[in-house]
């Protein structure tokens, strides 16, 4: 099942894909912070990016957030960065 929360993020099942391609920074990095403050914890985050320097931004911003990165694939033009948004600390 997929829905469109607005017009970049989209949940598909259980996880959520932004899609912020065609933006430079530092919106990506703005964006995905807004995005895994408004999910719940342990959400899986699909972030979408084809510019280069947010494959290094991203990844700083989500530990800052308490989010771990779980995987960076290069797609066709593209990359996408799988970040989980990990439980607050007890």
């Amino acid at each position: 099942m997929s829905m469109v929360l607005n017009s970049r993020l989209t949940k598909v099942d259980d996880k959520y894909v932004v899609d912020l391609r065609g933006l430079i920074c530092p919106y990506p990095q703005l964006y995905t912070a807004k995005v895994i403050k408004s999910v719940e914890n342990d959400a899986i985050i699909d972030v979408l990016v084809d510019y280069p320097v947010s494959c290094q931004t991203i990844p700083l911003v989500a530990g800052k957030l308490n989010c771990s990165v779980l995987d960076i694939i290069q797609a066709n033009k593209y990359w996408v960065i799988r970040l989980r948004k990990n439980p607050e600390p007890a």
